[in-house]
């Protein structure tokens, strides 16, 4: 069965160079939504500064995206509160760029701006950043920089001291404004290419990531009558590029989007070819001539298409290849004047159902089965009524073999599938043995499932009502809810304790001591001589701490003890060190 799939091929430019391959995928409108998302909180600036405003207008800019009008207003009010004429070259670049872009009305900036923007270009301790954006603001201002060779033999100078890619990159930046002065850059671009990091072959970057790599992409690209980049490089760099989409940051998403309008409109624009449409923005001119050099099936590799040319669509970078091909998946080789790329596409078609047959059989296999043949969308007229001495039987005949064929038995939130499988003449059959495929005996509902990743019509048929008897009851359900089963501990038997006669020997052993200083007292005598005033809260305090002791052993918990013992124990030291403290003063001479 043939089927009619209409091919689009849209070439679309982001990041495209002039390549014999495509690159691998372009920024979609779901990529450039989250873009917008990133710009907008931008744009919602509640600090003193400008950078943040600058991005989010000029990202809007180069998407071609009209800025709501609230936004308009709040910035314009923003950028005049907070601008100084004094502010960084950078600063004074992001608040006119931004005040212009948005159309504010009035002037900025003042004579004090211009005045200390010529005062940078004319330091020569000045960075080449510095450098970079006072010439960008004076040229956004319409004011010509003065003494551009003077101006360049700055940077150079600057160059000889910090050549870093950052200060190469706003090298390049700076020397595209300054004319023919400019032209000692021109030395440099091969030293910056060199120095980009390439990944697995596939991708390129310079080191510092999406920021230093848009610095040096844009500089590059603008310096006049220059080819620094060749379509291999710009295809790899689009690739690093494309790794970036899903940027979280305001600066990084405008850092993205002019790297890649820098590539989209330079000579070295690299291509996507896609079913759809890297910014969403058509070529001018689309390479031509447009072929489909092959189509293969996927799953047998036979070629079924060869060198087909496209036909011109409804736009000048629309092409379409009509397939009339057997529903499949097919990989088709394009090419696009030198531009050449790989797709997969899937032909769908229907599957149409020639008829089914469901119903019951012997296990033993001693009658023939009794089978009900069917329709679609009809069902059963009356429910199946099996016992466990019988086999469920179902066969299905359509018209091209499918991935996915399915007997579906479910009773309540309980089911089972079975699997049919196609056999030499290409007849689906399913037969369960219901002894040991059920579990119980119940009413099952039967459902026909078909489907295929080539299907255009997948299937749910609801083929009728299976009540089966298998002598085997239901089990009940739990209930969740109510009293739970107590929980019966057993408790470790007590340990055997020892004679008595044993334990009253160790009672008197421990209360020898005392018994013997009770004798010594009487035979000695107890000595009250040196007993004073201050020897009683300490005796007091100690007496107190063994009635605890004894109260612990009695009755009191741990807890309930040490919230006593502290105050306790700290009334007995203080009183025992004054009572030391006394006795030491009376021994002395």
């Amino acid at each position: 069965m043939f089927s009619r799939f209409v091919f689009l091929l849209a070439l679309v430019t982001v990041y495209f160079s002039t390549t014999h391959a495509s690159i691998g995928g372009y920024i979609c409108p779901s990529d450039k939504k989250k873009l917008f998302a990133v710009l907008v909180k931008a744009l919602i600036n509640e600090e003193g500064d400008f950078s943040t405003p600058y991005y989010g207008v000029k990202g809007f800019k180069l998407l071609n995206e009209q800025l709501p009008t609230v936004l308009v207003k709040d910035n314009c009010a923003h950028i005049k509160q907070f601008y100084k004429p004094d502010s960084s070259p950078e600063e004074n670049f992001q608040a006119l760029t931004a005040w212009n872009l948005l159309g504010c009305t009035g002037k900025l900036q003042t004579d004090a701006t211009v005045t200390h923007l010529r005062t940078i270009l004319e330091n020569t301790k000045a960075s080449t950043a510095e450098i970079r954006y006072a010439a960008e603001a004076l040229k956004l201002l319409n004011i010509a920089i003065p003494n551009g060779q003077k101006v360049a033999q700055i940077i150079q100078s600057r160059l000889k001291e910090d050549d870093s890619l950052q200060s190469l990159g706003h090298a390049l930046h700076a020397a595209a404004l300054l004319g023919t002065a400019g032209n000692f850059i021109l030395d440099r671009i091969e030293e910056v290419v060199v120095q980009a990091d390439e990944v697995d072959g596939k991708l390129l970057q310079w080191e510092g990531g999406l920021t230093t790599t848009s610095l040096l992409i844009t500089g590059l690209l603008r310096i006049p009558g220059a080819r620094p980049l060749t379509a291999e490089q710009a295809e790899k760099l689009a690739a690093y590029l494309l790794t970036r989409r899903t940027v979280q940051t305001s600066k990084g998403a405008l850092a993205l989007i002019e790297a890649a309008t820098s590539l989209a409109v330079s000579d070295v624009t690299p291509v996507s070819i896609s079913i759809i449409d890297i910014l969403g923005r058509p070529l001018k001119t689309p390479p031509s001539p447009v072929v489909a050099q092959s189509a293969t099936r996927i799953t047998d590799d036979v070629v079924v298409l060869s060198k087909q040319p496209l036909s011109p669509g409804a736009n000048p970078v629309e092409f379409v290849l009509p397939l009339r091909l057997e529903p499949g998946q097919y990989r088709i080789a394009l090419s696009a004047g030198t531009h050449s790329t790989t797709l997969t596409v899937r032909v769908l078609g229907p599957v149409t159902i020639e008829w089914v047959q469901i119903g019951l059989s012997d296990a033993d296999g001693s009658a023939a089965p009794r089978l009900t043949k069917l329709q679609h969308p009809s069902k059963l007229p009356a429910a199946l009524h099996a016992d466990s001495s019988q086999h469920l039987t179902l066969k299905l005949s359509i018209s091209r073999v499918i991935h996915q064929a399915f007997l579906r038995l479910y009773s309540g939130k309980k089911e089972i599938i079975f699997v049919a499988e196609p056999d030499s003449s290409k007849l689906y059959k399913i037969d369960v043995n219901l002894a040991s495929e059920l579990a119980h005996s119940g009413t099952f509902e039967m459902e026909l499932i078909l489907g295929d990743s080539v299907m255009s019509n997948p299937l749910r048929w609801t083929l009728g009502t299976l009540e089966a008897n298998l002598n085997i009851a239901e089990p009940q359900k739990k209930s969740v809810r109510g009293p739970k089963p107590e929980i019966k501990h057993l408790f470790r038997p007590a340990e055997k304790r020892p004679p008595e006669a044993v334990s009253l020997l160790f009672t008197g052993l421990t209360a020898a001591p005392l018994v013997l200083l009770l004798i010594l007292w009487l035979k000695i005598g107890i000595n009250f001589g040196n007993f004073t005033t201050l020897s009683i809260p300490f005796h007091l305090g100690f007496g107190g701490i063994l009635y605890l002791f004894a109260l612990f052993w009695w009755k009191l918990d741990m807890f309930t003890t040490c919230a006593w013992l502290i105050p306790i124990g700290g009334f007995t030291f203080l009183a025992g060190q004054k009572l030391l403290s006394q006795i030491a003063k009376q021994k002395k001479p």
